[in-house]
């Protein structure tokens, strides 16, 4: 056998041995409570769906430090409380390596919580709340992009259509309660006016007080942050009384179940979204189609958000190396890079996220079409929604 044949089959040997190794490695291990249960299921599924597929891909590229990734998911019922319990197990009693918060800012606040005391690293992927940032916290680091790019579009597009007054009719939760302060922002320059604003408990399907009071101020415009369900329940409610502002305006109607539970009824609807399938962001074609061959749609901002977080953490574990805590949370506060949703960029001291920008969509012709901002629009809004008798 000639030197060179003995030098060929050594090194095929090795490689072998070095594809045994990594197979055999202990998996670094990824740990998550989100919603599999409770009111927030449905989002968090998406949610969940977008990370199981990175994990896939992760492993398929070799894992993360020559070792694959493993997740540890638990049910946190839609519960803070819960959530905050889990998260004590997974660092303690699992011993994951890293972590990712829940679905959802309230779960996420007590899930930071508890990363906190424990001096561990937890990518916010699915926290809008501007308060979780607020905390003083070193090593929660947000990837979700925060409620002052959900309003973002809100006061040009209304502008720009003449609609000057709204009324808020949304969930009683940290976001939508951040949402009114920011657009509280926006009222007291003079471009909008806030007739009133009212907060409903989860679980309400009954919206007819407040389309009776809207019917009477008779605000431009109808915002509500939502989730998709309660969101449909308010359009059906609108046909069922005959009542149809200018604009309806809500993150809800950003989700495909919008717009297969609405049909018709949904169309003209405005979503205030932070992803889109269609947008031109950094591997987005790639993680749409991969998402739509693993399960059968398109993915929409809950599963942009798992996936975006999860893609920063990879990129941070790169970077820095190793799963040194501290390491890890010094590379996120320095690093940028560009994900599905767009730059990712946090404030080096609170790992607030600086980066992100919003997206207003509207259905049209059964379609999510980007009508804000200019440079990304893919039609032009049609305002005002046209009434029941005109469709």
């Amino acid at each position: 056998m000639s030197a060179l044949s003995r030098r060929g089959l050594l090194a095929a040997a090795l490689l072998v041995g070095l594809s045994s190794a990594s197979l055999a490695a202990d998996p670094v291990k990824i740990g998550i409570a989100l919603s599999m249960t409770g009111n927030l299921a449905d989002s968090a599924d998406h949610y969940r769906k977008a990370i199981e597929l990175w994990r896939d891909q992760v492993n398929a590229r070799g894992g993360l430090l020559g070792r694959p990734v493993e997740l540890v998911i638990y049910d946190e019922r839609s519960d803070p409380a819960t959530a905050a319990r889990l998260y004590e197990k997974l660092i303690t009693d699992d011993k994951v390596d890293l972590l990712v918060a829940p679905w959802g800012s309230a779960s996420t606040a007590t899930a930071s919580a508890v990363a906190e005391k424990h001096k561990r690293v937890i990518i916010n992927a699915g926290g809008a709340s501007e308060k979780i940032q607020q905390r003083g916290f070193r090593y929660t680091v947000q990837s979700a992009s925060p409620i002052s790019a959900y309003v973002e579009g809100v006061a040009p597009l209304m502008t720009k259509h003449g609609a000057k007054t709204f009324t808020m009719v949304s969930r009683d939760f940290n976001a939508a309660r951040d949402m009114a302060t920011e657009l509280d922002k926006v009222v007291k320059n003079g471009t909008l006016t806030m007739v009133a604003s009212e907060y409903f408990p989860a679980g309400t399907s009954d919206y007819s007080s407040a389309i009776a009071k809207a019917r009477q101020q008779a605000p431009d415009s109808w915002i509500s942050i939502a989730y998709p369900n309660e969101a449909i329940e308010m359009i059906k409610q609108f046909r069922a009384n005959n009542y149809m502002p200018k604009m309806f305006i809500s993150n809800g109607v950003s989700q495909e179940d919008f717009i297969k539970s609405t049909g018709k009824d949904g169309e003209f609807a405005i979503g205030i979204s932070l992803y889109e399938p269609g947008v031109k962001t950094k591997g987005n074609p790639e993680f749409v189609k991969a998402f739509e061959a693993k399960y059968g749609y398109a993915p929409g901002y809950y599963a942009g958000f798992g996936y975006s977080g999860v893609t920063v953490l990879e990129e941070a574990v790169k970077r820095a190396g190793t799963l040194d805590q501290d390491k890890l949370r010094a590379t996120l506060g320095e690093m940028e890079i560009d994900t599905v949703l767009g730059h990712y960029k946090v404030d080096p001291k609170t790992g607030a996220q600086l980066g992100a920008k919003g997206l207003l969509i509207q259905v049209l012709n059964g379609k999510r079409e980007i009508v804000w901002p200019e440079e990304l629009k893919t039609a032009d809004a049609v305002v005002p929604m046209p009434a029941w008798d005109k469709r």
